[in-house]
């Protein structure tokens, strides 16, 4: 399944934070706020990769 964003507040984040990665699995759509919180709890705990099963 392919995931646009909807509106101009709306952004593609990649949930493994490479910006290369193309797997749909990995991606979800948030906002700004969602994409700062994703790189701020990076950085504190790294990457959850459990999550990207």
């Amino acid at each position: 399944m392919v995931k646009f964003a909807t509106n101009r507040h709306q952004v593609v984040r990649h949930l493994c934070h490479n910006r290369r990665c193309v797997n749909p699995r990995h991606l979800t759509i948030g906002d700004r706020r969602d994409n700062l919180n994703d790189d701020r709890d990076r950085r504190a705990n790294g990457v959850d990769w459990r999550a990207l099963n």
